[in-house]
Order: C-alpha cells, then sequence, then structure tokens
C-alpha cells in the first residue's frame, strides 16, 4: 500500500490535491549544513508549480515532533513516542521521518475510535544518509475523525553505532547532527472535503 518516495513530494498524488500558500505568507526553509573548514556556496534552489486541474482537496498533514526528550549515555535502543488526534475523515497519502545519527528505526501507527490499532509503517533500519519519504496509494488507508495517529522510535547510543559521535553523553533534541531530533509527518486529505478551485497558472489565485 505504501512504497519509498522522495520525501515531502505530492508529485504522484491525483492533480487534484494541493497544498494551499495564503497570500503573503512567508516560507522559511530549515537546511542543516555541516562545516567542511572553508567557504562553500549553496546550490539550494526552490520552484512551485501551479495546479493545471480543478483543485477537489487540501493536503493536510500532522508533525510528530516531541523535543523533551534526554538519550542516555550507551542506550543502545532508548525509545521516544510521540501522538495525536486526527481532526478529520482522513485519506492517508504518505509518511515521512527525520532523525540524526542516533536514529535506529520508527513505527507509525493509528488506532481508530472503535477499531483495532494498525501498523502504518515500520522503518526499521533508519539511515541518516538514505530519508526516503513513503506514498500510499490514495484510498487504500482510510482512517476516521478521532483516530489517535502515534510513532515510536528507537535510538542507538551505544558504542556499536559505528556512527555515534560520542556515546559517553547524553543527547537532548538539537539542529546539530550531534544533537538528536524526532519528526514523524503524516500526509493526508479530507474525506469530507470538496473544494472545486480553479488556480490562475499565473498569479497561483485560487477561484470557484
Amino acid at each position: 500500500m505504501c512504497r519509498a518516495a522522495s520525501p515531502s513530494t505530492s508529485s504522484h498524488f491525483d492533480e487534484s490535491v494541493a497544498y494551499r500558500v495564503p497570500a503573503f505568507a512567508g516560507l522559511i526553509l530549515q537546511i542543516h549544513y555541516t562545516t567542511t573548514g572553508k567557504p562553500e556556496k549553496s546550490r539550494i534552489s526552490v520552484g512551485f508549480r501551479f495546479p493545471k486541474r480543478k483543485i477537489q482537496k487540501r493536503l493536510h498533514h500532522v508533525l510528530l515532533d516531541p523535543r523533551g526528550f534526554a538519550i542516555p549515555p550507551g542506550d543502545g535502543g532508548h525509545a521516544v513516542r510521540s501522538e495525536t488526534t486526527l481532526e478529520h475523515n482522513a485519506n492517508l497519502l504518505g509518511m515521512f521521518t527525520h532523525m540524526h545519527l542516533r536514529g535506529k528505526d520508527m513505527t507509525f501507527s493509528a488506532k481508530p475510535p472503535d477499531a483495532p490499532r494498525q501498523t502504518l509503517l515500520m522503518i526499521p533500519t533508519f539511515s541518516f544518509d538514505w530519508q526516503l519519504g513513503y506514498e500510499c496509494t490514495p484510498g487504500t488507508v482510510m482512517l476516521p475523525k478521532g483516530t489517535t495517529l502515534s510513532a515510536v522510535a528507537h535510538y542507538d547510543n551505544s558504542t556499536f553505532n559505528p556512527y555515534n559521535p560520542d556515546p559517553a553523553v547524553t543527547v537532548r533534541y538539537g539542529p546539530q547532527s550531534y544533537d538528536e531530533m524526532f519528526n514523524g509527518y503524516i500526509f493526508f486529505t479530507d474525506n469530507d472535503e470538496q473544494l472545486t478551485l480553479t488556480v490562475d497558472p499565473k498569479t497561483g489565485v485560487a477561484t470557484q
């Protein structure tokens, strides 16, 4: 139902689905660099493509992002959890996770109000060098309003982790690679939404 894909992309979704960017919104990029000891040039570029079809659905996402964790020195499997509740009847479209050098695995699950918990995605061997998004075939994972979305990740702060910068320190949330992060993105559309918007291909202005 879900397959690996480029992170944070909607290129394979139906073209009637789009992100909404309000007029005069400020767009911020957070880029992680590692110093090399000499001046470097950034070649990052950003582009937007306005949809060519009528838009029926807005692309929504939630971010599971706990920040108060502390990974003890030498711990080879420290667990961190986070969850949220869906406010829409949702059609699940994809997931993406971001951790740093001690990130070991992450599992996403869903607990509907009146149904057993189901596993949405297991990433058993996370790699900082290969951070992939996962796209689901639209219509294959339908989640009712009130569903609890959760993710659990494990971190390897032991000497057995060859990428570990320092197994002797307590690791907390932070932007540097020697710190850690827990970002679990979940992308979906609202089943009850029907927008029927036309987007001007030159200005990006949407009208009904």
